[in-house]
């Protein structure tokens, strides 16, 4: 730290526990610094040369070393013995979102095999250890540790392992996300100013005890603690925080007094000088909004100096914010041999139902890519990878098998929808009209891919029949085609009750509480009518028809709570009520629009009557709203 000086001064300053000795003459000033009993010294003493605590190249924990772990030999990164360097990327919904939902383990593993199909060896996950203040979180209250949300972590944690993946995850963040952050542990302590996280002793301890839990936390899936587990590569103090040096030194010691396998990542915004000169630091990190090669290797440099690796911890991978181009980018990281690897901003997965899951618009990649523009960016990537590992680039992997998740039908057309599958480029649809075994006929070839979605065939057979789905790869290669899915004979006007709720001219009877709303039709795709709650109350529709067989039901919740599902009853004499059990299968309609859930009960009997209830008494009184109920009788 330098500042240029008129006078010459001795200068002592007291925060907390730092003691700031700076000793000002005409010129440059020195700083010494001590954080607690343990001395800083000058960055740049006046003679010009470079001082730095931790040149040595020996292993710095040869045990950890030798039980599989990522280790640190000066400014270099050795798994097994020899040096790691590694492209990795940044997955921060791994165990949640931004929503009260946990991931499904679907898209965990699609996201995982993805990353691992692009040959990235490393995943930066906020989610995983910034996790408090949130229903769904580790550590929801203060002092209250979850084991659901541990539990979730765990099967993460596992299914990285399954894939050849090593993680870094941050403890805290610095702003106010769903996950939580460094403002909970000052808010639970009824503190305004959130940054006495970083010098108020209680808050310090209250941090402490989140990470003893975390890293004492033993794995269901493995049986092995985290503190213990060769698959997480570092813990990362923080995700862009502006630390104190005394706090940045407090945290690093008690990481290492509980957990002695892993690297400490200074959690610091950009490149903090001092913290590469506390010992228990083994990585320094920047994150480039723009991409820019020239504080790239300044930062290398400084980390260098002082025997730190370096890494870069975000970075976006489309040019977004202008700067150096991906493949400069890329190209100086490789080049630079103390750049030790990188996480691009952001991989997302297919979503459970069909389709990728769409979020953060502005650096959402999807693999192979949605567009000609992001699959030449997801090939850089992939070719970059392979070569920071010093391997060639391998053909592309098979794809998975895909599985058909909805197939809705009315008398014009069907819409078909499958749930995607990692490394798929297109799918061809294929159907049959004698049996599940076939033959088969192709009635796209190749023609669908996940952003396509739903698929729609108006030309119908009559009768029964099915359809299977074969996912391809960028080369052409297939992989193993979807179980066969049958379709009931099309319903016809005359055995059919299609009722769009524009008014009430089709039911049996309804509740009081109940309205047409006819706004925002475009967030409801396309549905210009649909019947909504005036109260969040066990409001209900019935409906009457003698020889009920089949019930299908449209309706849309608000993305932004849990869903909490309707129920549907059958009566045969609109007294006794028995509870059904439906098919549901969610439609995706775009980022911000209502989800689509469709209800479908068939191969009914004894039925003259159904019913819908509506069951979220917790949430909002406007969600979910009812679309569409076609019913088949005969």
């Amino acid at each position: 730290m330098y500042k240029k000086v008129l006078l010459c001064l001795l200068v002592i300053i007291v925060v907390g526990s730092t003691i700031i000795f700076c000793t000002i003459g005409l010129g440059w000033t020195i700083v010494n610094t001590w954080i607690g009993n343990k001395a800083i010294p000058p960055l740049n003493p006046t003679n010009g040369q470079t001082i730095s605590t931790s040149t040595t190249q020996e292993i710095i924990n040869p045990q950890a070393a030798a039980r599989g772990f990522v280790v640190r030999k000066g400014t270099q990164l050795l798994l097994n013995g020899v040096p790691f360097r590694f492209a990795g990327v940044n997955m921060h919904w791994l165990p949640f979102g931004d929503s009260p939902l946990d991931t499904s383990q679907f898209q965990i593993n699609d996201g995982l095999a993805a990353a691992k199909e692009m040959g990235l060896t490393v995943v930066r996950s906020h989610n995983l250890g910034v996790s408090t203040g949130c229903g769904i979180c580790i550590e929801p209250s203060l002092g209250i540790f979850s084991q659901k949300a541990l539990a979730q972590d765990d099967y993460v944690i596992q299914a990285a392992h399954k894939y050849g993946i090593r993680l870094i995850i941050p403890l805290t963040d610095n702003y106010h996300y769903y996950a939580g952050g460094k403002h909970n542990f000052t808010d639970w302590r009824g503190i305004s100013d959130e940054n006495q996280f970083y010098t108020n002793p209680q808050v310090i301890w209250d941090f402490e005890q989140y990470i003893n839990a975390l890293l004492n936390h033993v794995n269901i899936y493995t049986g092995i603690a985290y503190k213990n587990d060769p698959t997480i590569m570092a813990w990362e103090t923080g995700n862009e925080l502006h630390p104190t040096d005394s706090w940045t030194l407090t945290i690093s010691d008690y990481i290492k007094s509980v957990d002695a396998n892993h690297l400490i990542i200074d959690g610091s915004e950009q490149v903090n000088p001092n913290a590469t000169l506390i010992s228990n630091i083994d990585i320094v990190s920047n994150h480039y909004y723009p991409k820019s090669i020239a504080r790239l290797n300044q930062d290398a440099a400084l980390a260098r100096q002082n025997g730190k690796v370096f890494i870069v911890g975000e970075f976006d991978w489309n040019d977004a914010n202008r700067g150096d181009s991906l493949g400069r980018f890329l190209a100086a990281v490789v080049a630079n041999p103390e750049v030790s690897g990188d996480a691009f901003w952001e991989l997302w997965p297919h979503d459970d139902h069909y389709g990728y899951v769409s979020a953060e618009i502005k650096y959402m990649l999807h693999y192979p890519g949605d567009t000609p523009e992001m699959r030449t960016a997801t090939q850089l990537l992939r070719a970059y990878a392979y070569k920071m590992r010093g391997l060639a680039i391998p053909p592309a992997s098979t794809p998975g098998t895909p599985v058909i998740d909805t197939v809705l039908r009315n008398t014009q057309q069907i819409t078909l929808t499958w749930q995607g599958t990692a490394i798929a480029a297109s799918y061809t649809i294929e159907r049959a009209t004698v049996s599940s075994d076939g033959p088969w006929s192709v009635i796209c070839n190749q023609c669908a891919n996940d952003t396509t979605l739903p698929w729609i065939d108006r030309t119908l057979p009559a009768g029964n029949f099915w359809y299977r789905v074969t996912a391809y790869n960028l080369a052409g290669k297939a992989g193993s085609s979807s179980p066969a899915y049958q379709v009931d004979p099309a319903l016809t006007p005359a055995d059919s009750i299609v009722d769009d709720l524009n008014d009430w001219s089709k039911v049996n009877n309804h509740s009081a509480s109940l309205f047409f709303d006819r706004t925002h039709a475009e967030m409801m795709g396309g549905n210009p009518s649909r019947v909504s709650r005036g109260q969040a109350t066990h409001e209900w529709i019935s409906w009457g028809q003698s020889n009920i067989f089949m019930v299908q039901m449209v309706s849309y919740f608000w993305p932004y709570e849990a869903v909490s599902p309707f129920s549907l009853y059958t009566s045969a004499d609109n007294v006794t009520w028995i509870l059904a059990t439906p098919e549901i299968a969610m439609l995706y309609q775009g980022t911000g629009n209502w989800p689509q859930y469709t209800y479908t009960l068939r191969d009914l009997s004894n039925t003259n009557f159904v019913k819908v209830v509506w069951n979220n008494t917790n949430g909002h009184a406007w969600s979910p709203e009812l679309g569409q109920v076609i019913i088949g009788y005969g």
